[in-house]
């Protein structure tokens, strides 16, 4: 079987004997310059479930070819992370889904300069990496109350913290959620938490990090393990 020309994602993708594409992904198959030839149009449902479809120029109907599944992982690999601010968020989800990060939960801290995002928005932005990177599942995202989250993941938490004596290495992460605060630092009632609760705190080696530069040291570390 050949390689597809274009990936898309559908999730919720229900196997048809055939499909069409959307104005949005016949613009994208335009973009690529494939609208004027056959080519295979592979969906992915983004939980394993890979479709291979055959496009041809004279027909609006895809015709269905084969299914793969792919088994999901066994391990599920997650960051915390204060919301980036701008452009930033974009990035930053653009790279954490390339390295293969399996979830992001936002935390709202009490310093956040940023307290909510579009999500429709965000999932269009981890659809097209994951398509570009060959993903087979997709980068699932939340928002939640940093306190209240953390409280109820504190068996879990290790906190990416610049001003601690405790340096960090890598195998402190497994089976760990790395969590990282905004730009403006914790408040000192969430300091007074972490102390309280016992939370470990690592200071990576080197200069202080942006929030999404810390993110994506940390989705790294969890999926490369190095």
């Amino acid at each position: 079987m050949l390689e597809p020309g274009l990936i898309l994602f559908r999730t919720g993708f229900i196997l048809k004997p055939s499909i069409t594409l959307s104005p949005e992904e016949l613009a994208h198959l335009r973009a690529l310059r494939l609208s004027k030839e056959e080519t295979i149009i592979q969906i992915r449902d983004g939980v394993g479930g890979i479709y291979d479809y055959q496009f041809s120029p004279h027909s609006k109907e895809l015709k269905f070819l084969q299914e793969t599944k792919i088994h999901k992982k066994t391990e599920h690999k997650t960051v915390a992370i204060a919301l980036p601010k701008g452009n930033r968020f974009d990035f930053f989800l653009q790279k954490v889904t390339e390295i293969g990060l399996d979830s992001v939960v936002f935390l709202v801290f009490r310093h956040s300069i940023r307290k909510e995002f579009n999500l429709e928005r965000a999932e269009k932005i981890v659809k097209e990496a994951a398509a570009q990177s060959k993903q087979t599942e997709l980068l699932t995202l939340s928002i939640e109350s940093a306190m209240d989250w953390m409280d109820s993941h504190k068996e879990s938490l290790v906190v990416f913290h610049p001003h601690r004596s405790e340096v960090f290495s890598a195998n402190k992460l497994v089976g760990k959620i790395p969590v990282i605060g905004p730009e403006g630092g914790f408040h000192a009632d969430e300091e007074n938490w972490m102390e309280t609760n016992q939370i470990p705190r690592l200071t990576l080696p080197g200069g202080v990090l942006r929030t999404e530069t810390a993110g994506i040291v940390a989705a790294s570390f969890l999926v490369y393990g190095t």
